[in-house]
C-alpha cells in the first residue's frame, strides 16, 4: 500500500508492524547455524560499541564527582553506536526476538520448539561474541586494562550488579527490553540512513544512560569486570546478572512493544486491512 510517510521515505505504523511481523516470520524458520553466526556478530558490533562507551565515559575519574550525570550521558550517546552498526549490516541481537515472537504468539504462529530454539539460539551466540570481545579485544590487548577505566568498570558493575537488589535488575531490564524493542521498531520505520540510525539511537541512548541493562551489554561488561577483578563469581554473573537482565529484556520486549504492535496495528486499527494481510502477504512467509 502506497501512504504519504512511504513516498517522503518513512514507513506508517501500520507498515512498519507489518515488516516486523514479516521479520519474526523469517527468524522463525531461520536455519540454527545462521542464527547463532548472526548473533555472535551482533555482539561483537554491540561489545566494540561498548569499548568506546568506556574509553569516553571512564576516562574522566574526576567528572563522576563533579557532575554524575555527565559520564552517564557520554555512556548513553557512544554504546548506541553498536546497534546501529548492527542494523545496517545485517547482524542480530537476542533483544529483539521477544519481540518478534510475542507478535507471533498472539497471531498463532509457529510450534513452541521453534519459540525455544529462537530464543536460545541468539543468546548463546550473543553470550559467545561478547566474552570474545571482553577476553581478547579489551583484557588481552589491554585497552581497558590500565587505570581509570579497570577501577571504573569494576565500580559501574559494583553498583549496577554486586550492591543492586535481584528484583530491581529485573525491573530496570523491563525498561530496558521496552526501549532497545522500540529503537529497532522506529529504525525500521524510516528508510534514509541517518534517519534510521537516529530512529535507533535515541530509545537506546535513553536506557543506557538511565543504566537500564541490556543483555548482550551486561554479557560484556560483567564479564569484562570479572577479568579486570571485580567482586563477582560466576555463579552471580548469571545469577544475579545474566538472568534478571534477560527475563527483564524478555518481557519488556515482548508486552511493551511485541505486544502493543500485534494490538493496535495488526488486530485493532483497520482491522480489516489487517486481517487481510495477515491471511495472504503474512501466511505467504509461512
Amino acid at each position: 500500500m502506497q501512504t504519504e510517510n512511504t513516498r517522503t521515505g518513512a514507513l506508517s505504523p501500520l507498515e512498519a508492524a507489518q515488516s516486523t511481523f514479516e521479520t519474526a516470520l523469517h527468524h522463525l524458520n531461520e536455519p540454527t547455524q545462521l542464527a547463532f553466526f548472526k548473533n555472535v556478530f551482533g555482539a561483537l558490533l554491540l561489545s566494540f560499541g561498548g569499548i568506546f562507551a568506556l574509553i569516553v565515559s571512564q576516562g574522566s575519574p574526576g567528572l563522576e564527582e563533579t557532575n554524575p550525570g555527565l559520564p552517564k550521558m557520554l555512556m548513553g550517546a557512544t554504546f548506541p553506536v553498536g546497534l546501529v552498526l548492527i542494523y545496517f549490516v545485517g547482524a542480530e541481537l537476542f533483544t529483539g526476538y521477544p519481540m518478534w515472537l510475542a507478535m507471533l504468539a498472539f497471531s498463532r504462529r509457529g510450534r513452541p520448539i521453534q519459540y525455544l530454539r529462537a530464543l536460545v539460539i541468539p543468546w548463546l551466540g550473543n553470550l559467545a561474541g561478547a566474552l570474545l570481545v571482553s577476553s581478547v579485544f579489551s583484557v588481552a590487548t589491554q585497552t581497558l586494562t590500565p587505570e581509570p577505566y579497570k577501577s571504573g568498570i569494576i565500580s559501574l558493575i559494583t553498583s549496577t550488579v554486586i550492591h543492586a537488589k535481584w528484583h530491581v535488575i529485573l525491573l530496570k531490564a523491563i525498561g530496558c527490553g521496552y526501549l532497545v524493542t522500540l529503537a529497532m521498531f522506529v529504525g525500521s520505520q524510516n528508510q534514509d540512513g541517518i534517519s534510521k540510525a537516529l530512529g535507533l539511537h535515541l530509545p537506546f541512548f535513553i536506557s543506557t544512560a538511565i543504566e537500564f541493562p541490556h543483555t548482550v551489554e551486561y554479557m560484556y561488561l560483567g564479564s569484562l569486570a570479572m577479568m579486570l577483578g571485580a567482586e563477582m563469581s560466576v555463579w552471580m554473573f548469571f545469577w544475579k546478572c545474566l538472568l534478571p537482565v534477560t527475563l527483564g529484556n524478555i518481557i519488556g520486549g515482548a508486552l511493551f512493544t511485541g505486544a502493543y504492535l500485534w494490538w493496535v496495528y495488526l488486530y485493532c486499527e483497520d482491522g480489516e486491512r489487517a486481517k487481510d494481510w495477515l491471511l495472504s502477504d503474512g501466511q505467504q512467509d509461512m
